[in-house]
């Protein structure tokens, strides 16, 4: 019995990481390198309630979801630290693609990001690295912070 039932369950190729997430990574705008946050980021769906990442502090970069449909996705960045605190809003145009990897297998969302803009006194810029965001975990954007004396 317990044959059939491994046998059964052979045909089924679902990923079974089928989590898609956007890679923001954080560099320094001056030097180009990596930068590890020291402030709190915390980021939010522009609009909504909704609490995307909470309270982190000493990362590079944060993993973020998308939202299925809409093709703007509105990002609220605050960074907060020893009585202050700084909100920079991300604005990440995209494309939204279904991907069937088989009748078996729940339907997920791809995205191809085909614009970014900001608003913020903290970021010196934004740019797209890749703009495919699927199941890989690869670099997506770049948020540039003014560091290193600018």
């Amino acid at each position: 019995m317990l044959c059939l039932a491994l046998i059964g369950c052979e045909g089924i190729d679902c990923t079974l990481n089928n989590v898609v997430l956007c890679h923001y990574s954080f560099y320094g705008s001056q030097s180009g390198s990596l930068v590890t946050l020291t402030d709190t980021l915390t980021v939010t769906a522009a609009g909504t309630d909704s609490v995307l990442y909470n309270k982190g502090a000493g990362i590079t970069g944060v993993d973020l979801p998308m939202s299925y449909f809409a093709d703007v996705d509105t990002l609220v960045f605050t960074l907060s630290g020893d009585g202050y605190g700084t909100r920079s809003t991300i604005r990440v145009e995209k494309t939204n693609v279904e991907h069937y990897e088989s009748p078996d297998c729940p339907t997920t969302m791809f995205h191809y990001l085909t614009g970014v803009s900001f608003a913020s006194t903290v970021m010196d810029s934004v740019v797209i690295r890749r703009a495919e965001v699927n199941y890989l975990q690869d670099e997506n954007i770049r948020v540039y912070f003014h560091t290193d004396g600018d």
